[in-house]
């Protein structure tokens, strides 16, 4: 059995996404194939989403499974329930182990520098002929995914292939009037209900690099005024989590994003970084970026 699963602490909507549809595209194929995963869902993943009639499976191990890893690179990282030794596949979009797969799975490691891994997922389904037998809410899963992964295609890592994939999806679907509001207002919605939680399941934990600090949170919303209103939770939460952290508070309505801060040694790093000062612990950015695109940046970059 192929079993296709993603992250350890948590997963958004494009490792979701991406399992559930290469598990479908190998299964289409004739190979037996699950999508699974034991980590939390971020609140990209929507209530509308989750209502959709595709889903993960139960996992039960077997001698014979072999692990094919969607979104992460990381093996530190990697779904608890992943024996590294029978890792046959990695397909994912963040940077910085390329040379590791590739020496030991060739062509079977495909790490692409682009908006959204659902996008290579689509990618797939066409090299195969099975577009056209892609399920609608598969569709639906896939073009979210690129949505959340490209913020609405203003992020500096959209590719024209997120667009053309995109594109493609919606052909699938039919016409769904305003689905990007639709889909970041009801992201947003998730992350109002329980700030905390939401806090919680999409910050990162890992030392990248010196400029970063080790914990590093991020949160999509359509508009910014619930979490300037709310500053003291954000605090209080990610304070406990580490001494030292960041927020990417990504607001879509006015294209910007805002890191958040409170830590000085800190602040005097990303300062540094993006060229920019802070006021009253918030660094306002001349756009929206990612986080991916963060990291990208500070690996490249030596101001320590």
């Amino acid at each position: 059995m192929k079993i296709v699963t993603s992250g350890n602490k948590y997963i958004d909507i494009d490792a979701y996404a991406g399992i559930i549809a290469y598990a479908d595209l190998l299964n289409l194929k004739g190979i037996q194939a699950k999508a699974v995963s034991t980590a939390k869902l971020n609140e990209s993943i929507t209530e509308s989403l989750l209502n959709l009639n595709v889903y993960l499976s139960e996992y039960e191990p077997s001698d014979d499974d072999e692990f094919i890893i969607i979104d992460v690179s990381n093996k530190d990282y990697f779904d608890k329930i992943v024996d590294d030794g029978r890792i046959i596949q990695v397909i994912d979009h963040h940077t910085g182990f390329e040379e590791y797969w590739k020496n030991l799975l060739n062509e079977k490691s495909r790490i692409e520098f682009i908006g959204s891994v659902a996008t290579i997922i689509v990618e797939d389904y066409e090299k195969e002929n099975l577009l056209p037998s892609m399920s609608k809410e598969i569709a639906i899963l896939l073009m979210s995914a690129i949505l959340d992964n490209t913020l609405n295609f203003k992020a500096k890592v959209t590719n024209e292939r997120d667009l053309v994939a995109y594109r493609k999806l919606s052909k699938i679907v039919g016409n769904i009037d305003n689905y990007e509001e639709k889909y970041f207002l009801e992201c947003q919605k998730n992350i109002e209900t329980n700030l905390v939680n939401s806090l919680e399941n999409d910050t990162k934990i890992e030392k990248i690099c010196e400029i970063l600090p080790q914990a590093f949170s991020q949160l999509t919303l359509w508009n910014k005024k619930f979490i300037f209103e709310n500053i003291d939770i954000i605090y209080k939460t990610l304070n406990r989590i580490s001494k030292e952290w960041m927020l990417n508070l990504i607001s879509l309505e006015d294209r910007k994003s805002y890191i958040i801060a409170n830590n000085e040694c800190v602040k005097k790093k990303l300062e540094r970084l993006f060229n920019n000062t802070f006021t009253n612990d918030i660094l306002q950015l001349d756009n929206v970026w990612l986080r991916k695109e963060i990291i990208k940046k500070a690996r490249s970059e030596n101001i320590i």
